[in-house]
């Protein structure tokens, strides 16, 4: 079967039967990336760092590609996205904030800088954030792979990031250290006083917190219950049940659909075997840690597997249409709208 054929007979059918019925006219992801070969200062896995097969992708995924991958897999809708580069140290810091806000006048992309505790002073931060439009911060993880066992929140921003975010009610979307997660007790020490000392950032904690399996999520989300300036986005979470128990702690405009373009544009589904999850996909990608191929299974695109959990979940807690509609666009730009753009 061809790829276009494989779009035809399995993806468009899919999408017109499960996935169209619960989408809005307009989309907005709200976990993106765009990034380019030559802002990088180096591809690690092909440099065999250590770490770096974490997660492989293609080091050129460019707006144009983004927007025709979204083009493809959200046809006869409006896709907006909130995007920003390689938040590693293979990136070249300024060379990739720059593409990223380059991007954010195409009318489509809020665009936010990458940004970690050292990386710039207030001043040069609060300079890119009125010159270059930024929503906010991706924070950086300074690191390869899953080798982070001893970093905690406050190693990863600091004051000067969180007093411009706290001022100007900033994205702060961030992806938490250690294998435990949001699990992890630390962890939620560090973004509960996060959410208390700068009441005003905006706080997204990405890929549900990293919590991908429901045993993880159980002993997560009651730390974030009574943070209002604390969301949860979507990206690669694609267990109904780890997205119910979400639904149940906190209110649903806290929850913001998100993708990880460019990666759940591959087919397949991220499923968990004991502790761990693992991205099973079909062949032709590259290979990486915690990805198994395999060409004796039907797949669709993963971006499809995280709203089918989305919809699954919300029909387990009887969640409104009109709330479930709202967590694709409605709620993400709400919060888009909070932020106070610094005057030029």
């Amino acid at each position: 079967m061809t790829e276009q054929e494989h779009y035809e007979r399995i993806d468009l059918p899919f999408y017109r039967g499960e996935i169209e019925p619960v989408l809005p006219v307009q989309i907005l992801d709200f976990h993106a990336h765009i990034w380019r070969k030559r802002d990088w200062k180096e591809v690690p896995w092909e440099e065999n760092k250590a770490g770096a097969k974490y997660m492989v992708t293609s080091p050129d995924y460019g707006l144009e590609k983004l927007q025709a991958d979204s083009a493809r897999i959200f046809p006869e809708r409006t896709y907006k996205a909130v995007c920003f580069g390689n938040p590693t140290p293979a990136a070249d810091i300024d060379k990739t904030d720059s593409y990223t806000a380059e991007a954010g006048k195409s009318g489509w992309v809020y665009p936010l800088m990458l940004a970690g505790k050292g990386l710039r002073s207030r001043e040069q931060i609060e300079q890119r954030l009125v010159g270059d439009g930024f929503y906010g911060y991706k924070v950086l993880l300074n690191w390869y792979g899953n080798d982070y066992g001893g970093v905690t929140v406050a190693d990863m921003i600091g004051a000067a990031e969180m007093e411009l975010a706290d001022k100007y009610h900033l994205v702060v979307l961030l992806h938490v250290p250690r294998s435990g997660r949001l699990a992890d007790p630390e962890i939620q020490r560090g973004v509960r006083k996060l959410s208390r000392d700068y009441p005003n950032a905006q706080i997204v904690l990405a890929h549900c917190g990293r919590c991908y399996l429901p045993d993880q999520m159980k002993r997560a989300i009651h730390s974030i219950r009574d943070l209002d300036n604390v969301c949860m986005d979507t990206s690669m979470v694609m267990d109904p049940v780890v997205l119910q128990m979400v639904l149940e702690e906190i209110d649903s405009s806290r929850v913001l659909f998100a993708t990880d373009f460019p990666v759940p544009a591959m087919r397949g589904r991220r499923v968990y075997v004991m502790d761990h999850w693992v991205d099973l996909v079909m062949p032709g990608n590259p290979e990486s840690d915690f990805r198994v191929q395999s060409d004796n299974f039907r797949a669709t695109f993963m971006v499809y597997e995280i709203l089918l959990a989305i919809r699954r979940a919300a029909e387990r807690v009887r969640l409104p249409q009109q709330r479930l509609t709202a967590i694709f666009f409605e709620n993400g730009i709400d919060l888009l709208n909070r932020v106070r753009r610094p005057a030029v």
